[in-house]
């Protein structure tokens, strides 16, 4: 399952990002919406847009988040 700060490929063969990767910024929680994952890339899109939202499906961890020390 996709959690917040996991490094995914996106699968999307329409997006500008296909299979570039990016890290996930949230995953909203609703059961009705259809593009829950949004995802944030280091490189702009040609709008000068940097995140995207995309479904379970079109999207493909390649590592998990790296935990967080606790003080």
């Amino acid at each position: 399952m996709v959690e917040r700060g996991s490094k995914v490929r996106i699968l999307r063969k329409e997006s500008y990002w296909f299979q570039d990767t990016g890290l996930v910024a949230s995953i909203d929680q609703g059961s009705t919406t259809r593009y829950p994952v949004i995802v944030r890339f280091n490189n702009l899109n040609y709008a000068g847009v940097n995140t995207n939202n995309f479904g379970y499906d079109e999207v493909q961890e390649l590592e998990k988040p790296t935990p967080k020390s606790k003080k």
